[in-house]
């Protein structure tokens, strides 16, 4: 009995000198439960009361005790780990027999199992989350190497050098978005001198550098942006300007075929009314260089000194600039002198694994960097990224010149096959139309990709990027050299066909020649239909097939025949339009070709027919497409006067129903 009371005694000792953030139910559950053992900062009369208590632990009523030899638990009690017991009922409402335990109480009852569960979590080292192996294996990056030297789809394929690998793991380890970091710094300031701006900032991509720039320069919607209708920005930046900026493009064709000049396209389709009905011009964009070609210097700075007199702002793409100053020498200086903005892509010809440049006045870039940090582009460590590009710039673009020769030995090589080049070979591109020997870009492709050396093409533009061998040129060359012979010995046009003056891709399909009332025909597993609206002026022909073969991706099809009245007219057309076949060829691809004129027509000499087949995955993405080729050809009568035909109807073709025709089996129909 005595021993009983001294121990209640002790036990209220101790409980009454705990911590006044532990509950009362806290205390209750330390003096009948485990307690730690004896602290050598404790009182000598408080270390025998702790011993006494000891003998009592073994009858812990708790699932989960454990022994309480861990002086690092007492530390550890707080509010969270120990729940207050609530000051009153949870239900004020209804009766406290009737209310559910205490949310807090039951987290009470929970603590001891959370506490046991870390226990046993101590008593091994934390494991790592991922495998120590990233890879799951070593990366053999000599055949990768390879591989590269093989890959005609883009000069942003190219991989790093391990000159740049070594300047990555020496680089400065600051933090750019607090402006910290030197490589950066330098490198920026270097990039901005060479240009002759004031400032720059660098930027993990081109898309970014372009619409940092364009949303630092407009302040406030509605505004336009005047650029080809060829151009970066308005086709392969997911509709950025209008996402970012509020503002529209205004799209303008070359009247040339090759660039945009002041008096000929710019000056007309400028809107500087101050009419609410329209929306400004603002900014001009150009890009240097574009689909390869060169934008004359002398034009430039005419545009520009014409559009600063109107207030005006110059912006360049000048994602591939460094090629046009290795080839025409002259400095980066002077060919970004007229523009207030440049964007530089580090990543394509110079080979860095990531990253952009924007050039512009010190107010502006501060601004921009404001931007780029709402869009959440602000990369923190990203010394090594910059030390890489330096790399690039250092070591690489002295070797551009030699993809400008090996591209044209390409291009030169092709003519003589009788391949048909869509665009000049100005630079590091070569634009082919294979379909002038009757061989399509997808089998080309097909071809090049089963060699026993795989070579990748990205349908009718080679790009020849710095890693690039010779030999992979060759190989193309023999490879269309192969399957011309090929389909020389084996393939013939229909007599039909031969006798229409009908050749290339759509031989065996215009052995009607032009359509002169609109007919149907079922063939095989399609359907070819034609439509003619010739008193209208222009004559539309679907001659393909809605399926080519069961396992081909691109298995809808339209087949377009457009009259013209010359040669040149055909081909500035299918240059200013025909680029996205290059740079989709997963969704949606266009073939074209040149056909002479039916003889039958008086007074028309000199026609000429575009044939244009584009091909798609869906349904749906053909009709995009085709709406989109219509729009783009509208485009193009509006700005060329010399396409007189397409101006009486294309209004009447754009309101083709494309979708229910296809759905409905026919292959598509224009008229």
């Amino acid at each position: 009995m005595l021993l009983s009371a001294s121990f209640v005694a002790s036990s209220q000792i101790v409980t009454a000198r705990l911590p006044h953030t532990i509950s009362f139910v806290a205390r209750q559950a330390l003096t009948h439960r485990v307690l730690p053992a004896p602290r050598p900062r404790l009182s000598a009369h408080h270390q025998q009361v702790v011993a006494a208590l000891a003998p009592f632990s073994s009858t812990c009523s708790t699932p989960n005790a454990r022994p309480c030899d861990d002086d690092h638990d007492i530390d550890n009690m707080t509010t969270s780990s120990y729940p207050l017991s609530p000051s009153k009922s949870v239900d004020p409402v209804h009766d406290p027999a009737k209310t559910q335990k205490p949310i807090n109480v039951q987290a009470n009852d929970n603590a001891h199992a959370l506490v046991s569960g870390t226990a046993s979590r101590k008593q091994s080292k934390t494991a790592p989350l991922l495998s120590t192996d990233p890879l799951k294996g070593k990366i053999n990056n000599a055949e990768k190497q390879q591989r590269l030297a093989r890959d005609f789809r883009s000069d942003t394929i190219t991989a790093p050098t391990e000159s740049m690998i070594r300047a990555m793991a020496e680089a400065s380890r600051g933090d750019d978005v607090y402006g910290e970091d030197e490589t950066t710094n330098s490198f920026q300031a270097e990039i901005a001198a060479l240009t002759g701006k004031e400032s720059a900032i660098f930027v993990p991509s081109g898309t970014l550098s372009n619409q940092l720039a364009l949303r630092t320069h407009l302040h406030q919607p509605p505004h336009t942006v005047l650029c080809d209708t060829r151009s970066h920005i308005h086709r392969y930046e997911a509709g950025g300007i209008a996402f970012h900026c509020g503002a529209s493009t205004e799209i303008v064709a070359p009247s040339n075929g090759h660039h945009l000049r002041w008096q000929e396209d710019i000056k007309p389709n400028l809107n500087l009314s101050d009419d609410i009905h329209f929306s400004p011009t603002r900014i001009i964009s150009l890009e240097n260089t574009l689909n390869g070609t060169i934008f004359p210097q002398d034009e430039i700075v005419k545009i520009s000194s014409e559009a600063r007199k109107l207030g005006l702002i110059m912006h360049l793409d000048g994602a591939r600039i460094w090629n046009v100053a290795a080839e025409t020498s002259l400095s980066l200086k002077e060919l970004c002198d007229p523009f207030d903005t440049v964007s530089l892509c580090l990543s394509k010809g110079l080979g860095a694994p990531i990253g952009s440049i924007l050039v512009g006045p010190a107010q502006f870039i501060k601004k921009a960097r404001h931007f780029r940090k709402l869009y959440g582009a602000g990369v923190r460590q990203v010394g090594p990224l910059v030390a890489a590009a330096r790399v690039g710039v250092v070591e690489n673009y002295p070797k551009l010149q030699g993809t400008h020769q090996l591209a044209r030995y390409a291009g030169r090589e092709l003519e003589k096959l009788g391949v048909r080049l869509t665009a000049p070979v100005e630079t590091s591109m070569v634009f082919m139309d294979t379909s002038s020997i009757d061989i399509s870009i997808s089998e080309l492709v097909s071809r090049a990709a089963s060699l026993p050396s795989p070579i990748k093409l990205g349908g009718g533009r080679m790009v020849v990027h710095y890693q690039i061998e010779k030999q992979a040129v060759d190989d193309v060359i023999e490879l269309i050299k192969t399957i011309k012979q090929e389909k020389k010995d084996c393939t013939a046009p229909s007599a039909s066909a031969a006798a229409n003056g009908a050749t290339g891709l759509y031989s065996s399909s215009m052995a009607g020649g032009n359509a002169s009332s609109n007919s149907t025909t079922a063939t095989g597993n399609g359907h070819t239909r034609s439509s003619s609206i010739e008193k209208r002026g222009l004559v539309f022909q679907t001659i393909g097939t809605s399926s080519r073969k069961p396992s081909d991706d691109m298995r809808h099809s339209v087949s377009l025949v457009l009259p013209l009245p010359d040669r040149k007219s055909a081909l500035t057309l299918q240059q200013s339009i025909s680029v996205d076949k290059e740079l989709k060829p997963k969704e949606v691809r266009k073939e074209f070709t040149i056909l002479p004129g039916s003889p039958s027509e008086e007074g028309q000499q000199g026609r000429v027919e575009m044939g244009v087949k584009i091909f798609a995955t869906t349904v749906r993405q053909l009709r995009l497409s085709v709406n989109a080729f219509l729009e783009d050809a509208a485009l193009i009568c509006r700005t060329m006067g010399e396409f007189d035909p397409l101006k009486g109807a294309i209004d009447e073709v754009k309101r083709i129903d494309l979708e229910r025709e296809l759905e409905q089996g026919s292959v598509g129909i224009a008229g």
